[in-house]
Formats: C-alpha cells, sequence, structure tokens
C-alpha cells in the first residue's frame, strides 16, 4: 500500500520538475530573442547538490549548428575566481601566504609603489583587486600578437610605468588584469611549472572538472568548443591573448556546475581537507577596503564580488571575452547556484535580465528593499560637484575618464542624485551617517566620505570616485573643442589654399600643417577598415597615426611661426588662431601622454 502510494507521488515530483525545468528554458528561449543573442548554456545547483545543465541557441550562427549543454564556452573573467582558488589551496597547504607581499616572489617585479615601505602589494590585495593598478593597456586586449605561450611578463616589459600604484594598496577596489597577470607569475615561480598545468592538475582534476582547461584551445583544435559571435552574428574564432590568467579559460556548464557545489560546501574533496573553509567563507566578503570601513558592506574578495540585486544578496562574478560574456551566481546558505555564459558578447543585450530570471526560479528568501528615508544633513551638500575615477582603468586614456567618465552629483533633501556622462541616472536615498540605499536594493549601495587628504570621495564597493573641480572638466570640454574646431578650418582653409595656389601651395605658411591633419584622417580611414582586434598592433593605420601625430605639434608651431613672419602688421588671419587653437590642444595631449598617440605601447 505505501508503495503504491508512493509511486504517484514520484511521478508527480518528477513532471514538476521536467515542468519547472522546461519553464527555464522557455524564459532562457525567450529572452535570447528578444536580446538577439546567438546562444546559451546554463546549469543550475539546487540545494540537494544536484546540477541541471541545459543550453539553447546555436554554437556557430553561420552553419545553424545547434548548441549543447555539454559544448565548452569561454568565460572571460569567471576565470579569476578558479585562479583564486588556485591559491587558496597553496595558502592551505602553506605554499603562501595570502598576506605576504608579491616582491616575496618577484622581487624584480617593476612595480612603482610610494607607499612600498608602509603598504606594499600583497597576494590578497591582487586577488582582492586592491594593488592600485591600473586593468589594461590597450594592446593588452586588442592585439592578435599574443602567442600561446607568450611570456607572462611582456604585459609590462613594453610600457614603462604600466606597473605604477595609483593608490595606498588595500584602501580602495579597483579592477586590474595585469594584477591577475601578475598572479600567474607567482604561481609559476613557486611551482616552477605553467600557471596552467599546475590549476589544470592541481585544481581542476582534484573538482572532477574534466572537461574544463586553462590551456589555449581553439574551435580548430576542439570541435567541442563553441564560436563566440559579434553583435552583428559574426563567428569569431579564439585568439591567444597577453592577459591569459585573467581571462584564459574554457570549460562546459556542467564542470561550472560542479566548482560551483564545491564553493559552497566546507573544503573537502571526499572528506579529506582541499581549501581551508574559513578561504571559502571569505569569497566575496571584502572587509578591508575603505568602502566597508565607512559603512558599504559589499564588495570583491579572493575572486567574487558580493552582490545585491532582485531583493536577495548573492556572491557572483562576471566575465567577458572574445564573443562571450558569462556569470557565475551562488548563494552559500541557501545551497544554490547558478552559471550561464553566452556565445555572444553584445554591447546592447542586458545580460542581468537573464541573471534576474534565474535567480527567481532558485525561488530564494527575498528580502525587503530599504525604504526609510531620512531627511539629508546640511553638511553632505559638501559633495554637490562633479566626480571622476579614481583610477584610470585603460592608460593613458584618464584625460578621457575626466570627459566623458564623469559624474554630477546633487543633493536633494533625502538623499542624492548622481548623474553620469554616460549611464543611468542613479537615486539614493539618504541612511544616515553619510551612507545612501538605492530604491532597489536590500542594504547600504553607497558611502560618502573624506580620503586623508580631504579629498571628497564616493563609493559603491567596487566603484570609487573624487571630487574634482567642475572648471577642470569644462576646461578640458573647451579645449576639445577649439582644438577640433582648429583642425576643421585649417582642413577646410588647406584645401581651399590647394586650389587657389596649386603647386604654390607648398610655400604657404599652412602646408605642413595641412598635410598632418590628412595624414590623421588618412591613419583613422585605415584603422576604421583593420579588425578591432588589431587595434593594438603595429598595423599600418597605427604607425601612421603615432607618426602623424608626433608631427602635429611640430608642424603647428611651424605654422604658427610663418604666419607671424608673413604677417607683419599686427592683424593675423584665421590660420594663425586656428594654428593657436591646435597648439593648445596638442599640449593638453602631450601632457596626458596621449601624443604622440601610440597604440601598441
Amino acid at each position: 500500500m505505501r508503495l503504491v502510494l508512493f509511486l504517484p507521488l514520484l511521478f508527480f515530483i518528477n513532471v514538476s520538475y521536467a515542468q519547472n525545468k522546461e519553464t527555464l528554458r522557455d524564459s532562457i528561449k525567450n529572452l535570447l530573442n528578444d536580446q538577439k543573442l546567438s546562444g546559451a548554456v546554463w546549469a543550475i545547483v539546487s540545494e540537494d547538490g544536484e546540477i541541471a545543465a541545459d543550453a539553447y541557441g546555436y554554437k556557430n550562427v553561420k552553419t545553424k549548428e545547434p548548441l549543447n549543454a555539454s559544448d565548452k564556452v569561454f568565460v572571460g573573467s569567471v576565470s579569476k575566481t578558479i585562479l583564486a582558488c588556485g591559491f587558496l589551496r597553496m595558502a592551505t597547504v602553506g605554499s603562501i601566504d595570502l598576506d605576504d607581499p608579491v616582491k616575496k616572489y618577484l622581487p624584480d617585479l617593476p612595480v612603482e609603489n610610494p607607499w612600498e615601505n608602509s603598504d606594499p602589494v600583497t597576494i590578497r590585495q591582487l586577488l582582492d583587486h586592491r594593488s592600485g593598478l591600473t586593468d589594461a593597456k590597450l594592446w593588452h586586449v586588442f592585439s592578435t600578437s599574443a602567442k600561446a605561450n607568450t611570456p607572462l611578463e611582456t604585459v609590462y616589459l613594453n610600457s614603462e610605468g604600466i606597473l605604477r600604484v595609483h593608490a595606498r594598496p588595500g584602501s580602495i577596489y579597483s579592477y586590474s588584469n595585469i594584477g591577475y597577470t601578475i598572479l600567474g607569475m607567482v604561481i609559476e615561480k613557486i611551482q616552477q611549472k605553467p600557471y596552467e598545468e599546475y590549476l589544470d592538475e592541481e585544481v581542476l582534476k582534484p573538482l572532477e572538472m574534466i572537461n574544463s582547461s586553462f590551456q589555449f584551445i581553439s574551435q580548430t583544435s576542439d570541435k567541442q568548443l563553441a564560436y563566440g559571435h559579434f553583435d552583428d552574428g559574426e563567428p569569431v574564432a579564439a585568439l591567444p591573448m597577453y592577459l591569459r590568467p585573467a581571462g584564459q579559460f574554457t570549460t562546459t556548464a556542467e564542470d561550472m556546475g560542479k566548482f560551483l557545489r564545491y564553493l559552497m560546501g566546507d573544503g573537502t574533496i571526499n572528506g579529506k581537507p582541499f581549501i581551508n573553509k574559513e578561504y571559502l567563507a571569505s569569497v566575496g566578503s571584502q572587509k578591508f577596503t575603505d568602502a566597508f570601513k565607512y559603512g558599504v558592506p559589499f564588495g570583491d574578495a579572493l575572486g567574487a564580488y558580493s552582490r545585491d540585486r532582485y531583493g536577495v544578496v548573492g556572491i557572483a562574478k562576471n566575465g567577458n571575452t572574445l564573443g562571450f560574456a558569462s556569470m557565475i551566481y551562488f548563494f552559500p546558505k541557501e545551497k544554490k547556484a547558478f552559471f550561464i555564459a553566452h556565445n555572444m558578447d553584445s554591447e546592447t543585450a542586458n545580460y542581468d535580465l537573464f541573471n534576474e530570471t534565474i535567480v527567481k526560479y532558485l525561488g530564494l528568501p527575498v528580502h525587503g528593499f530599504i525604504t526609510k528615508h531620512q531627511k539629508v544633513e546640511t553638511e553632505i551638500e559638501n559633495w554637490n560637484g562633479y566626480y571622476v575615477p579614481v583610477i584610470t582603468k585603460v592608460e593613458p586614456f584618464g584625460l578621457l575618464d575626466d570627459l566623458f567618465s564623469h559624474t554630477k552629483v546633487e543633493i536633494t533633501e533625502n538623499g542624492a542624485l548622481l548623474l553620469p556622462f554616460q549611464g543611468k541616472d542613479k537615486a539614493l536615498i539618504y541612511q544616515g551617517h553619510h551612507l545612501f540605499s538605492m530604491e532597489d536594493r536590500t542594504h547600504i549601495s553607497h558611502a560618502f566620505y573624506k580620503a586623508t587628504d580631504c579629498e571628497h570621495m564616493i563609493t559603491d564597493g567596487v566603484k570609487t570616485i573624487k571630487k574634482v573641480m567642475g572648471l577642470k572638466i569644462a576646461a578640458i570640454a573647451v579645449s576639445l573643442f577649439l582644438g577640433l574646431a582648429g583642425f576643421i578650418y585649417l582642413l577646410i582653409s588647406g584645401f581651399i589654399n590647394l586650389v587657389k595656389y596649386k603647386s604654390g601651395f607648398r610655400r604657404q605658411p599652412i602646408f605642413w600643417l595641412f598635410v598632418s591633419i590628412l595624414t590623421i584622417l588618412v591613419s583613422i580611414g585605415l584603422i576604421a577598415t583593420q579588425p578591432f582586434m588589431r587595434m593594438g598592433d603595429m598595423t599600418a593605420g597605427n604607425i601612421l597615426l603615432a607618426l602623424s601625430t608626433a608631427l602635429m605639434p611640430v608642424f603647428s608651431i611651424v605654422t604658427l611661426v610663418s604666419t607671424l613672419k608673413t604677417n607683419r602688421k599686427g592683424i593675423y588671419p584665421m590660420n594663425f588662431w586656428a594654428s593657436i587653437s591646435v597648439i593648445q590642444f596638442c599640449g593638453l595631449l602631450i601632457t596626458n601622454d596621449l601624443m604622440p598617440l601610440i597604440m601598441w605601447r
């Protein structure tokens, strides 16, 4: 009788599970179509440890080959979480102390740290993105010259000052792919083998991630690897990368399910200690930054970050690489997690819709959003003004950050408005003690504080901005406008003079500056026709751009001097003022290391 009663119940459970799985699949299918994405693979880890992997879409849009749950994908920066576990394993067995200075293992590393005596860069700070280093150079990311075995130290050998520390180590979060590349070098120093071999053998193999690897593979060498895609649906083959410890990793949905299941466990494998469970508990829990010190409870730690979204708090890590975008999300208390990877890296798609859909599917307990409002104290009004990132992500483009990545802050009666030049506005609700929350968050999201040098700062745990004079941003904008106006006028004037004087144009004061401007336009045309992945290579367009921008200041001064010599009456033509505009703009670029513009270093 018990068996008779149990069988229908078991049947009902299986049917319900299949229906739920199909419901999720339908939701992801609809989102893929709405967001115009080629496909996705995903894995769900349930509280009993079961892993359900699935897929939908195309492995290759051109051939219409379907994407399967067992297909391999690139995950970009999600590889950092797994690499970080390699360090947790080494720390567990005593091969390394996470708070050791990185120079203990790499004494010749040319780090330029003004705080070296009191605050050397440590292994933990590199893992947490708290080293004060910038993210990358242009050629680190957009280049086809990297090989699968290019020495890791190449990332800093070709660029003077690339390892310059821009903030006191440990104080603020600043994402750094360079930092994780250095970590790859540390592994190689300790293990005396390529970091890929160590991680494959000592981390992936014990976790039974048999279809995953840090080694470079391509679609031609492994038919199980899906193609990535550009926005237009064009398939893109895998390329080696300079920053490979920071983003080179191939895996499957099921393997990532195994990894997430382990992260939520007690650190053992088959009952034997593998990673200290206290280390695992610290993944995504940041308690060392200024942001935490001033009241923001979230941040990045040991390869992942805590995230407050959709009424729940979880640990997450997203990744992007050529043609792919991915996300892991896990909830240690509930023992639930998911992984999803799209084989299209789109500039317009909203990938967060997929995350929200799966989080809701997991049926997690939802916390209430913060609704409390408090009147802003008068002193907070001192934070009114304009803000720029403390550390520039891609050097040497800090000038562009000031111009295009600045944020205007307006203090309101019950909070503040963050109005970025690019991106969505954010309304903050004041919670007292210089702390704010967004309307869709369950905890404090922002802190307003003063740095040790009394600079006004704003942080959300993973981004810190500092107050600057609005006049500085306005001056940069005016300089840019005048420079471009000068370029346009001189270009038009040059063509008019060419028609007017023909061969005699070479004797006109404007001639050489006109040639320089024309050469820049030709170089831009050449760059526009080359694959964007060659943006950081020594191509004809990039070489011509470097040469023309190097000569621009010289020819501008020559034109100015020649104009002065040919106009002794004190009434200067527009060519003179246009040259002045170009010269001041060149001065701005030179002082910000943007002229000459050399893309490959």
